[in-house]
C-alpha cells in the first residue's frame, strides 16, 4: 500500500474543500433538474399538444416519476463514490486495486443514468418533443437495456473486489466500510428498477405490436 500524505493537515483540508464543494453541487444538480421538469410540464399543459400514439396514456403518467426517481438516485450515488475516490487518492488508503475500479465504474453508471435519465424525462413530458422517434418503445428499451447492464457490471466488479462486504468482522477493517455498502445498496436498487423498467417496456412493446397486428380487434374492444 502506498505511503500517507506527508502533509495530514493540506489533505485533511482538501477534504473538507471538496466535500462541501460535493454537498453543495448535488442538491443544486437535483433542484436544476426538478425545476426544469415542472417548467416543461407547465409548457406542455398550456400548449396541451397530443401525445406520442406508440406511448400510452399510463407511460406518460407514470414514465416521468420513474425518471425522476431514478436521477435523484443517481445523484446521490454520483456524491459518495465521488468522495470516497477523493480518499483514495488523497489517503491512499483504498483495499485493492479492483476496489478502485468498481467505484470509477459506478462513479461512470451513475453519471450515464442521471443524465440520460434527466433528459428522458425532459424529452418525454415536453409537447413537441415527446412525438419524437427519440421517445419510442424502442429507443427507451435500448437505453433501458444497456443502463441495466452498466448498474449489473458496476454491482458485480464492487461485489468482486469485497466479496465479503456484508461481513461483520471484514467491515470492521474495511475504511469507508458504511460508504461502500450504501453504494451496492443504490446499485442492487438500480437494478431493481430497470429490472421492472425491462418488463415494462416489452409489455409496452406487446401493446404496440397488437395495435399494428390487429388494429380493427384492438378498436372494437375499446368502443
Amino acid at each position: 500500500m502506498a505511503p500517507a500524505p506527508s502533509d495530514p493537515d493540506q489533505a485533511s483540508n482538501l477534504t473538507s474543500g471538496l466535500t462541501s464543494i460535493l454537498a453543495c453541487i448535488i442538491p443544486l444538480l437535483a433542484l436544476i433538474y426538478i425545476g426544469s421538469v415542472l417548467w416543461t410540464l407547465d409548457y406542455t399543459n398550456r400548449r396541451r399538444n397530443p401525445l406520442n400514439k406508440a406511448i400510452s396514456l399510463a407511460s406518460h403518467h407514470y414514465a416521468p416519476i420513474a425518471y425522476a426517481f431514478v436521477v435523484i438516485t443517481s445523484l446521490v450515488v454520483i456524491a459518495i463514490p465521488s468522495w470516497i475516490l477523493l480518499q483514495y487518492n488523497l489517503q491512499h488508503n483504498y483495499p485493492n486495486t479492483k476496489t478502485e475500479i468498481g467505484m470509477r465504474l459506478v462513479l461512470f453508471t451513475a453519471c450515464w443514468t442521471s443524465v440520460t435519465a434527466a433528459t428522458f424525462t425532459i424529452l418525454f413530458v415536453h409537447p413537441t418533443w415527446s412525438r419524437h422517434p427519440i421517445t419510442s418503445v424502442g429507443t427507451q428499451s435500448i437505453w433501458v437495456l444497456f443502463t441495466w447492464a452498466f448498474w449489473v457490471a458496476s454491482a458485480t466488479t464492487l461485489n468482486a473486489a469485497l466479496p465479503r462486504l456484508f461481513d461483520k468482522q471484514t467491515c470492521q477493517h474495511l475504511v469507508y466500510c458504511g460508504h461502500i455498502r450504501a453504494i451496492f445498496a443504490f446499485s442492487v436498487l438500480e437494478i431493481a428498477v430497470f429490472t421492472m423498467g425491462m418488463a415494462a417496456m416489452m409489455w409496452f412493446a406487446w401493446r404496440c405490436a397488437r395495435d399494428v397486428w390487429a388494429p380493427s380487434a384492438t378498436r372494437g374492444q375499446s368502443v
